[in-house]
């Protein structure tokens, strides 16, 4: 079974909440491609991993510190089963074989959607499990998590948890797995956001009728300085690779192009099949020693 991967169409960071959170505005995009995960019931109160450790080089060893190979304690998928544990006893242990291929401090949401797709384990498996707990259990473990339990692409704000579904026109995309690591934590501090208690207005948790319209339409090229990344400057004056790896993903043919979330990834969408083709072998010629992975949504 896929557990996909997300990228962000745009990120904004307004204020700090006085709960210790961002709050966040952003549009979440869910891939077809992403991690493979097999999860089997085992004798209750057991939970055993089993990986195959597929993320690029330079990041392979911060999964394996968190893997079986590690300190198992920090896995957010031992996390989930502890917590669903401590809710529901009489529910069996479980087994999960896990391709990993999503890079961890990527900003592609790996960690959550590996436990979203444990949540859904669960809920299939026992008529108690229903979907009010789901999402609360969802919340307590990640802010990206509850997205990952939906089907479709959200706008998404609060500190993560807010969603609303939003359509969007199917596409293809490239992504650029690079190997640069950008620590959440310092990211969001060093936007020094101010501490703020006043909710957001409507209009900024909503999107403009011309960002809703370019979406539906797949006009990627129109987003162009309307969906931003707060986050980009302070990647790009860190790693000034990773802001000529977008300007090149643009001047190649991609018709949009961000940072993901808070971390290291870039990708680039494009308006058909043929130039994303074009467009990912322009950019194994231009960066032979990043990796690339064809993605649609």
């Amino acid at each position: 079974m896929l557990s996909p991967a997300k990228i962000n169409l745009g990120l904004e960071i307004p204020y700090k909440r006085p709960d210790g959170f961002h709050e966040i505005r952003s549009v979440f995009l869910r891939l077809n491609w992403g991690d493979d995960i097999r999860i089997e019931p085992i004798d209750p109160g057991r939970f055993e991993l089993v990986s195959e450790n597929e993320i690029i080089l330079e990041k392979r060893r911060l999964y394996d510190e968190v893997s079986e190979k590690g300190d198992l304690s920090k896995n957010i998928l031992f996390k989930t089963f502890n917590k669903i544990r401590a809710h529901y006893r009489e529910l069996p242990g479980v087994r999960i074989y896990l391709t990993k291929k999503i890079p961890p401090a990527a900003g592609l949401g790996g960690g959550s959607t590996n436990a979203a797709s444990l949540l859904s384990f669960y809920f299939g498996l026992s008529p108690e499990f229903h979907s009010d707990n789901l999402l609360r259990l969802a919340a307590e473990i990640g802010a990206d998590v509850p997205f990952f339990l939906s089907e479709g692409n959200a706008l998404v704000s609060g500190k993560g948890e807010v969603m609303r579904e939003i359509e969007v026109h199917s596409g293809q995309g490239i992504l650029a797995l690079t190997p640069q690591v950008l620590s959440t934590a310092e990211m969001y501090a060093g936007l020094k956001k101010p501490l703020q208690a006043d909710p957001p207005s409507k209009k900024w948790i909503s999107l403009g009728e011309d960002i809703e319209f370019s979406l539906k339409e797949g006009n990627w090229s129109a987003l162009r300085g309307k969906l931003v990344n707060d986050f980009e400057p302070l990647a790009f004056q860190k790693f000034p690779e990773l802001g000529k790896l977008k300007e090149s993903l643009l001047a190649n043919g991609a018709s949009y192009s961000s940072l993901t979330g808070s971390g290291s990834c870039i990708y680039g969408l494009v308006q058909g099949l043929e130039i994303r083709e074009e467009l990912l072998a322009k950019m194994q010629t231009e960066f032979p020693d990043l990796t690339f992975v064809s993605f649609n949504y």
